[in-house]
């Protein structure tokens, strides 16, 4: 039967309004199970509708639906979008399905040229200061996750350009997901947050991943002026927060 069939049309009119007055009475979790049984197509339809009970019904299905990347170009739509309520999360829904597309193997029907365009439109939500900052803050996870299905170990976005964002929120966002063991390249610019970054929060970021994998290489990189600011990052934060950054300090 085709998606354009008088039998798929009624079939998706009556998911939507299922999912849509399900959420409208405050049954979220039944609003979910209706958009989950109706189907991506639905539930694709129900993300372009510009009912806001169905725009949101359809963002909490977005992750738990099969073929659920294919969604992301609409969820991006609307985490790009003016409208705070849909916007973030979608954002949300966009870094669940992204995490989970990096955890397994790429489907034989996803190219990796749509991988590349999913992550270039969550990327211009990232860097674009007049979005939301929990918006921009899940769409550079979304990125990161994206350009990890493109490449293992990949980061996905330019530390340096992040670390230079007016928002302190969106830099600790880049720090923390920076790859694991940390790549060379980037031990610089985590060594400049931590001298130099006014956000403590950033700093000591900075500070966990440049020690936590290389303490002989961040420690020129940091100087005198370095550790004396990561000791008093350590001091004042909990100890399971500063584990990593606490190396640098190791005698």
């Amino acid at each position: 039967m085709s998606i354009f069939s008088p039998g798929f049309v009624l079939g998706a009119v009556a998911g939507i309004a299922s999912m849509t007055d399900a959420y409208e009475r405050g049954d979220t979790d039944e609003a979910t199970r209706q958009a989950v049984n109706a189907g991506p197509a639905v539930v694709e339809a129900g993300l372009t509708s510009a009912k806001l009970g169905t725009q949101l019904a359809a963002i909490s299905a977005a992750p738990l639906v099969e073929a659920r990347p294919e969604l992301l170009p609409a969820l991006a739509t609307l985490a790009a979008g003016p409208d705070r309520r849909t916007a973030i999360p979608a954002a949300a829904a966009a870094k669940a399905i992204a995490r989970d597309l990096s955890l397994r193997e790429l489907p034989d029907d996803i190219a990796l040229d749509d991988v590349t365009t999913w992550r270039a439109l969550f990327d211009s939500i990232a860097r674009n200061a007049d979005h939301p900052i929990e918006a921009r803050v899940l769409a550079l996870d979304t990125v990161a996750s994206l350009a990890i299905v493109l490449e293992p170990q990949a980061m996905g976005f330019d530390l340096q350009v992040a670390l230079g964002d007016r928002d302190p929120a969106y830099r600790a966002a880049a720090v923390a997901l920076v790859p694991r063991p940390t790549p060379a390249k980037v031990r610089a610019a985590l060594a400049k947050a931590v001298l130099d970054d006014a956000d403590p929060n950033v700093a000591l970021g900075a500070a966990q991943a440049l020690c936590g994998d290389d303490r002989a290489a961040a420690l020129p990189l940091l100087g005198a002026r370095g550790l004396d600011r990561v000791k008093k990052l350590v001091a004042k934060a909990p100890k399971r927060s500063t584990r990593d950054a606490a190396r640098c300090l190791a005698r």
